[in-house]
C-alpha cells in the first residue's frame, strides 16, 4: 500500500474512532504530508510503505532541523520549525507508522522513532492593566464593525479562558442565549462556558449582530453558519475570521500599545492570564482545571507556579529601605 493512501485510511480512524478535533486531524496530515513530500524528493516517487526504512525517517528528522518551509498569508515569507514543532511531527509519525503496523498495512515494526524532548516554553501572561490596554485600544480602530469585534473577541479570551478555535468557532445562537453557552471541545466533548454580566460580551455581541445585519448588503462571503468572528474589510469581507488574521490584528494592536516585538503575546496569553488570574483570586486548582478543560491536572499545575511567581515578586515589594 503506497503511504498517501494509508495516510488518508488513518486520518479517517483518528476522525471517526478516535474522534480528534478538525485541528488535531490537520495537524497530522500537515506533519506526514511533508514527510511525504520529502520523500518524493528524494525518490522521484511516492513509496509504498514497506519501502520506507528506519533511516528515511532519521534523515528527515535531521532535514527539519534546518529546513524552511512557507508561513502562511500573512505570517512572513518562510521559517524554520521551531524545536517543539519538530518534536510534535515526530510523534505524529510515530503514531501513523505504529497504526500502520498494527493494522497490518506493514510488514514489520521497524519505526523505532528516537524522539526528542520537548523543551519547556516561557508561558506569556498580561497584567490586569495590559489586558484593560487591550480593551481600551480596540477603539482606536476606524471601522466600527473591528472596534467592536475585536473588543469582543479579547473579552471573551480573558474572561472565558477559551481556545482561539473555541472562539472563533461561536456563533450568536450561543452567545445571545443566556449568560452560558455551550461549546463542544477537544474528542467532542461538551462543557458548558460561563460569563459575567460585567464582561460586557452579551452587549458587545448584540451590537456586532446588529451591524452584521445592518451592513449585510456589503459582504462579499456569506457563510453557511451565523459567526460570531467575520473577515470585516477587503475581499474576503464576510468570511469566517481565520486565525491568521488573529495573529495580524494582534500584532497591530501590540505595535500600537508600544510592546516589545520579541515578548511573545497571543490569544493563548488571555487563557494564561485567565487561569492566573483565577488562582490568585482563591479559585481552587480542580476548579481551574475544570474551566479550561484540562483532561490532567498536570497541565493545570503549571499555573500554580507562575501564580507563587506573581506572589514573591507582590511580597518583594514591602521591602523597607
Amino acid at each position: 500500500m503506497k503511504i498517501d493512501f494509508a495516510l488518508e485510511k488513518y486520518l479517517k480512524y483518528k476522525k471517526f474512532v478516535e474522534k480528534v478535533s478538525t485541528n488535531t486531524q490537520k495537524l497530522h496530515r500537515g506533519a506526514i504530508t511533508r514527510f511525504i513530500q520529502f520523500l518524493f524528493v528524494q525518490r522521484s516517487k511516492i513509496p509504498e510503505l514497506n519501502e520506507i526504512w528506519l533511516d528515511d525517517l532519521i534523515e528527515y528528522c535531521e532535514y527539519l532541523e534546518t529546513a524552511e518551509f512557507k508561513r502562511g498569508k500573512g505570517y512572513g515569507k518562510t521559517i524554520h520549525l521551531a524545536h517543539n514543532t519538530q518534536i510534535i511531527h515526530q510523534r505524529c509519525l510515530k503514531k501513523f507508522f505504529n497504526w500502520c503496523y498494527v493494522s497490518r498495512f506493514m510488514d514489520s515494526e521497524i519505526f523505532n522513532i528516537p524522539l526528542g524532548k520537548f523543551k519547556r516554553t516561557e508561558i506569556s501572561y498580561l497584567t490586569s492593566e495590559e489586558v484593560q490596554n487591550f480593551f481600551d485600544i480596540t477603539q482606536t480602530a476606524k471601522n466600527q464593525i473591528k472596534k467592536i469585534r475585536d473588543e469582543l473577541l479579547f473579552r471573551l479570551a480573558y474572561f472565558t479562558g477559551l481556545r482561539k478555535s473555541e472562539i472563533l468557532n461561536l456563533t450568536f445562537d450561543q452567545l445571545l442565549d443566556n449568560d452560558q453557552f455551550q461549546i463542544q471541545g477537544k474528542m467532542e466533548r461538551k462543557r458548558t462556558v460561563f460569563f459575567d454580566s460585567e464582561s460586557r460580551i452579551k452587549q458587545l455581541a448584540l451590537e456586532l449582530k446588529y451591524l452584521y445585519i445592518k451592513n449585510e448588503d456589503k459582504r462579499v462571503h456569506k457563510e453557511d453558519k451565523d459567526y460570531v468572528f467575520l473577515i470585516v474589510a477587503g475581499q474576503d469581507r464576510g468570511k469566517q475570521l481565520w486565525r491568521g488574521g488573529v495573529f495580524l490584528l494582534l500584532k497591530q494592536y501590540k505595535e500600537r500599545l508600544g510592546i516589545n516585538r520579541e515578548r511573545k503575546l497571543t490569544l493563548h496569553s488571555f487563557r494564561h492570564t485567565f487561569a492566573t488570574t483565577l488562582l490568585e483570586n482563591g479559585a481552587d486548582i480542580r476548579e481551574v482545571q475544570v474551566c479550561l478543560w484540562h483532561q490532567n491536572l498536570n497541565s493545570t499545575q503549571v499555573y500554580t507556579h507562575i501564580s507563587l511567581d506573581r506572589l514573591r515578586n507582590c511580597a518583594s515589594l514591602l521591602h523597607l529601605k
